[in-house]
């Protein structure tokens, strides 16, 4: 992680006064960072998650203000509630992403959490912490499930938005289907948080010669629309579509799930069949 970029400087700097004004403060007996920061993802560019311990005798106090409560620490250019939880996004004057979330100290040991780096606190409030990094096997099939079957149950779109001659609409969602179905597909080989980690830093992870073959899928996808090739770019659609079955098959047999049998097969024949022109 380089930290003399611009972006890591700024973080930096927010999170030291983040410490400087909470921790002062003894409605907030603890705060920590969660995701990439905490589990050792992050880069220069990633963002912050800042949880706060707020005692309960504050809680209405606190959570009723929230957004003067942050900018105790520096002035909020955009915010929006997270669904949900009790948390905030916001993009913080500099610019920096940061969202905070806001837990009652009474209810700290009511949800997992995949890793935390403390801020200021006392040793006993962590200790009630539940620390882990498997999400356990229920989890990851409901992401794996999820995510494999919502893709392949829109798998007609590439042919739909053709026809309607929406070429930079079908570059963009060819892009984003290696990104969002390949990349995690790949990366959960070897790592049970893939569909649980933030999409913009899953590629870093793969191994060398996943993030070329993903690389090559992409430059496939933008010399088609590059040269105007129809053809071209359904075979690089068909290419995509059964690399994201193979995956999915053999991830599903490791999770105990049952790939649908026909899908692919199916669908290329349709691709082969129905290709706008």
């Amino acid at each position: 992680m380089r930290e003399n970029v611009p972006f890591a400087v700024r973080r930096g700097e927010l999170i030291e006064r983040a410490v400087a004004v909470f921790s002062a403060d003894a409605r907030f007996p603890a705060g920590w960072l969660e995701g990439s920061l905490a589990d050792g993802s992050g880069d220069s560019y990633s963002d912050i998650d800042l949880h706060l311990s707020v005692v309960e005798s504050a809680w209405d106090e606190v959570w009723n203000g929230r957004r003067r409560e942050i900018e105790r620490v520096a002035p909020i250019l955009a915010s929006l509630d997270i669904m949900g939880i009790f948390g905030v996004g916001c993009l913080i004057e500099g610019p920096v992403k940061l969202d905070v979330f806001f837990e009652r100290e009474g209810g700290l040991a009511s949800r997992p959490r995949i890793a935390v780096k403390r801020l200021w606190g006392a040793p006993e409030i962590y200790d009630r912490f539940k620390i882990g990094d498997d999400l356990g096997d229920a989890a990851i099939r409901h992401a794996l499930e999820s995510s494999v079957l919502g893709f392949l149950q829109g798998a007609t779109w590439p042919v739909r938005i053709l026809a309607r001659g929406q070429i930079n609409t079908w570059l963009f969602c060819e892009i984003l289907l290696v990104e969002t179905a390949i990349v995690p597909l790949m990366l959960l080989e070897t790592d049970r948080r893939a569909f649980h980690r933030n999409m913009f830093t899953r590629a870093k992870l793969l191994p060398p010669s996943q993030r070329e073959e993903c690389a090559r899928l992409v430059e496939r996808i933008e010399s088609s629309v590059r040269s105007g090739d129809r053809a071209a770019m359904r075979d690089a659609h068909i290419e995509i579509h059964r690399k994201i079955c193979e995956l999915a098959r053999a991830a599903f047999a490791r999770h105990g799930l049952e790939f649908p049998p026909r899908v692919e097969s199916e669908m290329a024949a349709f691709y082969k069949r129905e290709w706008p022109m």
